[in-house]
């Protein structure tokens, strides 16, 4: 299942930031919660050259970055592999649905994760790279809004970051902590001009962050600033 390509921008904030975006939230924008709150937790792939870094370092507009997502702490959580897609600011994502872990993945190690999803992803005509490794683990809890005229807007918390050794279960390897909220604001093209004069009582830059990458770079494996 593949989405239209839309608008993704992103805001990093410390405590007082966020702050200032909650009140902005509440009086400025139409915005209501539209899910309750959720941990987020992802699997990050790429090739032994890390070529998903560097072309997001060398600002290659039409890229792809791959992970496995699923949501809340509970073992029946369906994994969903995830492929997005980058052409310029614009992105999409496309999504397969990694059925032969859904009720175990908490007690796999993470080589026999990346086994199932290559068989799993097969079945949809879907074949990765045999140098394809996991990277990054990452965890948070995501809070979730939605406007009236369907801006979405989402503030990460609480981000971990850990090493993907792949002999060791998820939540098993040391995890490092990002002192900073994250907010997206997603948006289909045509709405670029009203959420420019929405955000601009915000008085904050957006700008280019990748999750991915800072893990990346926290664990050691890169320079991202």
């Amino acid at each position: 299942m593949s989405s239209d390509y839309r608008y993704e921008i992103k805001f990093v904030l410390d405590n007082a930031r966020l702050a200032d975006v909650m009140q902005w939230l509440y009086n400025n924008t139409t915005a209501n919660k539209s899910y309750d709150n959720r941990m987020v937790n992802s699997i990050y792939f790429d090739d032994v050259d890390f070529s998903s870094v560097r072309d997001n370092l060398a600002g290659i507009a039409q890229r792809n970055k791959l992970r496995l997502r699923w949501y809340g702490n509970q073992k029946n959580s369906l994994p969903i592999f995830e492929v997005k897609t980058k052409n310029g600011r614009l992105g999409n994502k496309t999504a397969y649905p990694i059925k032969s872990i859904k009720n175990n993945i908490m007690e796999l190690n993470i080589d026999k994760i990346t086994s199932k999803c290559t068989k799993d992803l097969a079945m949809h005509d879907i074949i990765l790279d045999k140098h394809i490794v996991p990277t990054l683990q990452v965890n948070y809890e995501r809070e979730y809004y939605e406007t009236h005229d369907s801006i979405r807007i989402t503030i990460d918390h609480d981000i971990q970051f850990s090493d993907t050794q792949l002999h060791t279960i998820l939540n098993e390897n040391n995890s490092f902590s990002y002192p900073f909220q994250v907010m997206e604001i997603k948006f289909e093209p045509s709405m670029k001009d009203k959420v420019a004069k929405l955000i601009k009582p915000l008085h904050i830059t957006p700008k280019r962050h990748s999750k991915y990458l800072i893990g990346l770079a926290i664990l050691g494996y890169t320079v991202y600033i």
